[in-house]
């Protein structure tokens, strides 16, 4: 970073004093002041298909030798998005896209002195890594064997992409009841699904809960909701139009869903139960 010894304006020798209540160096002849604002600088972050995280090794100081993210400075022309774009074609030979602002962090060094970092997480459009300039190799590591990080600034928008990751959602099998026989069927009536309230409650599924209904005579498929009958009445009734995807007697198999979380979906158990022909509970919930 730059020393100022004279004021650049009209070449007073510069005194450093408080001003605004902070030590400053400023021209006490034309008020000149020297605010020493950090550097804007963008990195990037960018995963392959395997999670593994892009990382070059440096050529220039600070931290030569050392293992960074794709990094640069924003030139007076550019705005962050296009400098880290650049950057990351100049440093490992990609080409990349924006996928999203990781967050904006600082950091002291001893050759550039405050520098403002925007991190951002991009995706490769196209190319593969190789070294660049300022740089002495590109690769992708796994996250858990990732080699020591030089800046800090570059661990803490790693770690933030990590923590701050898009939550991915599947569903998975919440009930089932199998082997149910069809005791009524209603056309002229609002479409849905109605399910002896207790064998409801067995399968834990509630009166309105959307619910895919399988015909095992037929091989009709469809997706309605539930609505609660008499408890203990043993009553499967289709409503409406789902009343010409089967006929009393039918045998049926209806399940319903949960949206959850990719990385809790192991932890959901399906409460499954089994009717035998008069629609009684033939298993316990499972």
């Amino acid at each position: 970073m730059k020393k100022y010894k004279y004021c650049p304006v009209c070449r007073s020798n510069l005194v450093k004093r408080k001003k605004e209540g902070i030590p400053r160096i400023f021209c006490p002849e034309c008020d000149w002041t020297d605010y020493a604002n950090p550097l804007p600088s963008v990195a990037a972050l960018v995963r392959n298909d395997k999670n593994e995280i892009l990382l070059i090794k440096r050529g220039v100081a600070p931290g030569k030798g050392s293992w960074a993210l794709p990094t640069g400075f924003i030139e007076q022309h550019e705005n962050p998005k296009d400098a880290v774009i650049r950057e990351l074609r100049e440093e490992t030979g990609i080409e990349g896209g924006i996928k999203r602002l990781i967050g904006v962090y600082t950091e002291k060094t001893a050759l550039y002195g405050n520098v403002l970092l925007i991190g951002y997480e991009m995706d490769v459009v196209s190319g593969k890594p190789r070294p660049g300039s300022d740089t002495t190799s590109a690769r992708f590591y796994p996250v858990k064997k990732m080699p020591h990080i030089f800046f800090r600034s570059h661990r803490a928008v790693i770690h933030d992409a990590l923590d701050r990751a898009p939550a991915v959602y599947v569903e998975v099998l919440k009930s089932k009841i199998t082997e149910a026989t069809v005791t009524h069927a209603h056309l002229y009536y609002k479409g849905s699904m109605g399910i002896d309230i207790r064998i409801m409650k067995a399968a834990n599924i509630v009166p309105g809960e959307k619910v895919q209904v399988l015909n095992y005579n037929n091989g009709e498929r469809l997706e309605t909701y539930t609505i609660a009958e008499k408890a203990g009445s043993r009553r499967f009734v289709l409503y409406g139009p789902a009343s010409h995807k089967g006929k009393v007697g039918d045998r049926l198999c209806i399940l319903s869903y949960a949206l959850v979380r990719a990385d809790s979906a192991n932890a959901v158990k399906p409460s499954v139960i089994t009717l035998n022909e008069r629609n009684q509970l033939k298993r316990k919930p499972t």
